[in-house]
């Protein structure tokens, strides 16, 4: 029962007895869905999400704050328990501070009010510009080694939390001692994404920057360590499964659809 083409499954007891489907944080597959020429299709589509009852991926970005975090207590030596990622939609949407709500009502809510997508088409926008101005630098040979070791430093920087879990806080020269030694290569979709960004800025192979593109691969990024499969026919998810698979980070296989079906 693939959900815009792409089905996470991420229960592995046997699928006949119990299969548990991921959905990706609405932003993403719906708002790619809303603005389709169909928009009964998309009505019909959010309806079967919600007839699921799906389990639900974290956002990306909440996905990140938590891996860090993690890899920041290690370093402390203090127990942090490991928060799951894939949860209830009721509390994938408190994270987003946003309002438990349908798919249907999302869907319907931006066709009547279609400014709401606005701020997601200026990052999807920013995100394909800064594609493009990095496969310049990297052209020009300007994506030194010292450059990309600060790029990442700054990005595990803002994803550092303020405080322990016990709610202590921590004084600058142990922020600055974490970062001297953290390492990218330890945060899974961190890693994932790096290892999917420098194959695409050798300016071969896959070259596009379209919104929808962005979109999968924000979504393949955040569900390849946490789901056990991830059911496409999806041609960018099988360019890029061989390079995410070389960090050691990669929980999920592709599974075709006709290879899916099979199975009922």
């Amino acid at each position: 029962m693939p959900c815009n083409g792409k089905t996470c499954v991420s229960d592995s007891k046997p699928m006949e007895k119990q299969m548990h489907q991921v959905s990706c944080s609405r932003h993403g597959t719906w708002s790619k869905q809303q603005t389709q020429n169909n928009i009964d299709n998309a009505v019909k589509l959010a309806s079967f999400i919600d007839a699921l009852d799906p389990k639900w991926l974290l956002d990306r970005h909440d996905i990140r704050t938590l891996e860090v975090t993690e890899d920041f207590c290690k370093f402390l030596r203090v127990d942090y328990p490991t928060a799951p990622r894939v949860t209830t939609r009721r509390l994938a949407f408190a994270t987003l501070r946003c309002e438990d709500v349908s798919a249907v009502t999302i869907i319907r809510g931006w066709v009547q009010a279609p400014e709401r997508l606005k701020p997601l088409e200026n990052a999807y926008k920013m995100n394909s510009d800064s594609l493009l101005r990095i496969r310049a630098f990297k052209k020009a040979g300007k994506l030194t080694p010292e450059f990309l070791k600060s790029t990442n430093r700054k990005l595990l920087e803002v994803c550092l939390p303020e405080s322990t879990p016990h709610g202590l806080t921590y004084g600058r020269e142990l922020r600055l001692c974490y970062l001297d030694q953290a390492n990218i290569d330890n945060i899974p979709t961190l890693s994932i994404e790096y290892a999917i960004s420098t194959n695409e800025w050798r300016l071969k192979g896959n070259d596009r920057t379209d919104r929808n593109t962005l979109i999968d691969k924000f979504h393949v990024v955040s569900a390849l360590p946490y789901v056990d499969e991830i059911v496409t026919d999806d041609g960018l998810f099988k360019t890029i499964y061989p390079v995410a698979k070389e960090t050691g980070h990669v929980r999920a296989k592709l599974v075709s659809n006709s290879e899916f079906f099979e199975r009922f």
